[in-house]
């Protein structure tokens, strides 16, 4: 008898379709979330107004708290419901800020540093003006320029036929004149003082150069201050050469003015009202220092 053949067995057919068991699946999950979200969606008007005010009044802000409050939940049933586009339903920032003590506090320091930003501009003006008055009547007026600035007060003496001879650095007789009026004036005063030399773009003759010139004659105005009383821990010196011209080198009236000594009386503030405790440039310099720079 002939023996049946074996059936060959096949292989497990694969079903492709498991995928949508797992979409299904999230569907699920996705629906569950969001009838969760809409149930706990859903607020007790009463209660909450209930519990927005006792919670102000634990903090003290009563009033605050519950500004705008009841007219966000109105007649919703939903968290975004009936909220019209751009209205805002929050405490508004700058009362919360007010509320805040260091708000409070940084306000104070702001509004501190203004005013005496603007008690010392106001002293630096009166100060510039009682050197214009005694320059004028010593027939010195047309030898300084007066500036108020961030800086602070900044006196610059020109140098031509005044302070100096073209190329030199020892002071005139004109110039000395000059210092003696205005070192009165600045001797009793708390603030600090920078002594700046500056030229013009015109090269010197010889091995001199304009950094040197700059420098020697800040130095020279510096020693006359000290030598009229000024501490010298108050006085520092430095030179420019032509790298800070008030005018054009391209004329002559211009290169004039810039051939100058500047002595910048420095706040005791910052002019512009920041709450930095004082001016860097302020601090006590050696007076016999004077810098290319």
């Amino acid at each position: 008898m002939a023996r049946k053949k074996k059936h060959e067995e096949h292989e497990e057919h694969v079903n492709h379709e498991r995928w949508m068991l797992s979409y299904a699946d999230i569907l699920t999950l996705l629906l569950a979330l969001f009838i969760v979200m809409f149930a706990i969606s859903k607020v007790d008007q009463k209660k909450f107004e209930t519990f927005a005010q006792g919670t102000a009044e634990s903090f003290g802000q009563a009033n605050l708290a519950l500004q705008g409050q009841t007219g966000s939940l109105n007649g919703g049933d939903g968290i975004l419901t009936d909220q019209s586009p751009g209205q805002d339903t929050a405490v508004p920032a700058n009362e919360a800020d007010q509320a805040n003590p260091m708000v409070q506090a940084a306000l104070q320091r702001e509004k501190a540093a203004a005013a005496a930003a603007a008690a010392e501009r106001a002293s630096l003006e009166k100060l510039r003006e009682k050197i214009s008055g005694q320059l004028n009547a010593a027939g010195l007026g047309d030898a300084v320029k007066f500036e108020v600035n961030e800086r602070g007060l900044v006196v610059n003496i020109v140098t031509d036929k005044v302070l100096f001879d073209t190329g030199q650095s020892t002071l005139r007789p004109e110039g000395r004149k000059v210092i003696d009026t205005i070192a009165p004036i600045l001797k009793p005063i708390p603030n600090f003082l920078s002594v700046e030399g500056h030229t013009d773009d015109v090269p010197l003759a010889g091995a001199r150069s304009n950094w040197e010139l700059s420098t020697d004659r800040a130095a020279a105005v510096l020693r006359t201050l000290a030598a009229e009383g000024i501490p010298t821990s108050k006085l520092s010196a430095s030179g420019y050469a032509d790298q800070r011209p008030i005018s054009s080198n391209a004329s002559d009236s211009g290169r004039s003015r810039n051939r100058r000594v500047a002595v910048v009386v420095l706040p005791t503030v910052p002019l512009d009202g920041t709450a930095a405790a004082a001016n860097a440039a302020q601090q006590p310099a050696a007076s016999a220092a004077a810098s290319a720079g």
